[in-house]
């Protein structure tokens, strides 16, 4: 009987693992959404990258009044840490999500999403710029197979920082005559026939050398517009 119960705990306790996709416990709040992870930009007082942190949030859309909620891992003194571990996430998100591009673990930059159902627990609200911010412990999640939505929509409903994953670059001081590129290459044509004088949007890393930008336009989803092309790392500065 002793042997018994012992098995029984540690079945038990194997099954309690965070990113768990089996059954919900009755005691959790299903709701139905599109989750998203994403990498949160980090850097030094001197504007240096270091390593992203990997967040999630979840957008509810079959709720009448639907609802962001950001997930943390633990609750803290002060606040919660709403960052998760990297590789068991990457783990978790390559069994669940559909469609995510590689670079996304390589250059650990931007986001992905997926429709399904989550279950969470523990909800609390934290003010956050003026705003009330759901927070929820995360604590399952189903992938539906139909995996349709407006991100930017959703995105723009969420709240006072619709794009936390997203980097902004200024030309470097200095730099003078850097033109966008038709391509990775310094050798390519120019997109425009000016040199660079307003801020870019990062659109993806193509490489430790260069990165695909588009011009900032505040009014348009992401901020970026329609004018896009390729700039060097080292002509660059972070304005985040």
């Amino acid at each position: 009987m002793k042997r018994f119960s012992v098995v029984t705990f540690c079945l038990l306790l194997f099954s309690s693992v965070i990113f768990s996709v089996k059954s919900f416990a009755s005691s959790q709040k299903e709701i139905t959404g599109v989750l998203q992870a994403y990498w949160l930009p980090q850097w030094t007082e001197e504007g240096k990258a270091k390593p992203p942190l990997i967040i999630m949030r979840f957008f509810e859309t079959g709720g009448k009044d639907n609802q962001t909620y950001y997930f943390y891992d633990l609750k803290e003194k002060g606040g919660v840490k709403d960052y998760f571990k990297t590789e068991e996430t990457e783990n978790f998100i390559r069994s669940n999500f559909k469609n995510t591009p590689e670079d996304f673990f390589r250059f650990k930059e931007g986001h992905t999403e997926q429709a399904g159902v989550v279950a969470l627990s523990e909800r609390t609200i934290i003010v956050e710029c003026d705003n009330k911010q759901n927070y929820a412990k995360f604590n399952a999640f189903k992938p539906v197979q139909v995996n349709r939505f407006d991100i930017n929509k959703l995105e723009s409903a969420s709240g006072c920082d619709p794009e936390p994953y997203s980097v902004m670059f200024t030309i470097k001081e200095g730099h003078d005559d850097i033109f966008l590129k038709s391509k990775p290459s310094t050798t390519s044509q120019n997109v425009v026939s000016k040199p660079i004088s307003q801020p870019l949007v990062r659109i993806k890393t193509i490489d430790d050398q260069w990165v695909k930008v588009a011009l900032y336009d505040a009014s348009l989803p992401g901020s970026r517009s329609k004018t896009e092309g390729y700039v060097k790392f080292s002509d660059l500065d972070v304005v985040n």
